[in-house]
């Protein structure tokens, strides 16, 4: 990805921490997968940015902790890799028109 993308990206995420799945740039997608043991500086920033959003516009400003916002983020960043891996493949996915930053049922 152009690294002159990441800060659109980023406020992307800010200002639409409700966006679906399938609304979710394929390019950002596809760069969840660059490092296989942890997400990158800017998946980080990304998810977390939107995770935190989606967490105020759910349920009001509450406070996080620092375990509870990486737990989301790794939630997440497994999910954004499913994705690109249907979207690689060329298979459906069930989260497609979900919440990309919700957490909800991603812990069962």
């Amino acid at each position: 990805m152009d690294k002159s993308k990441e800060a659109d990206y980023l406020r992307m995420a800010q200002e639409n921490p409700m966006m679906l799945c399938s609304e979710v740039p394929m390019e950002v997608l596809e760069v969840t997968t660059h490092d296989q043991t942890e997400p990158t500086k800017f998946v980080r920033g990304f998810l977390e940015r939107g995770y935190t959003g989606w967490v105020k516009q759910v349920f009001g400003p509450v406070p996080m902790s620092r375990t509870q916002i990486d737990n989301g983020v790794m939630a997440l960043w497994l999910r954004a890799s499913r994705l690109n891996t249907s979207h690689v493949l060329g298979r459906s996915d069930p989260d497609w028109d979900k919440s990309f930053f919700s957490d909800e049922d991603l812990f069962d």
